[in-house]
């Protein structure tokens, strides 16, 4: 079972990456071994700076992997790859 104060704890590392760009990260929920997480755009300044969801699912997980026992796969709503989502103007 992951403890979730931990995880919460660790991803403010990888929240600090994305939050130089105006955006941020979220806990969803916790799976089995599978930590999900939605990125939030909203107010970014740099929608397009924030890295892909595949590069910040694999930095996610290594992340948690080193600071929280069992965390074996990571998954990132990335509001960018939704149907219809259309880039705020910056």
């Amino acid at each position: 079972m992951l403890d979730e104060a931990t995880i919460v704890l660790a991803l403010d590392e990888v929240r600090s990456l994305v939050q130089a760009d105006g955006g941020d990260m979220e806990l969803v929920g916790l799976d089995a071994d599978t930590v999900r997480l939605r990125l939030v755009l909203e107010g970014a300044s740099c929608e397009e700076c924030v890295m892909p969801r595949d590069f910040l699912e694999q930095i996610a997980l290594d992340v948690l992997k080193r600071n929280v026992p069992g965390v074996a796969a990571v998954s990132i709503d990335d509001p960018r790859e939704h149907p219809g989502y259309v880039p705020s103007e910056h």
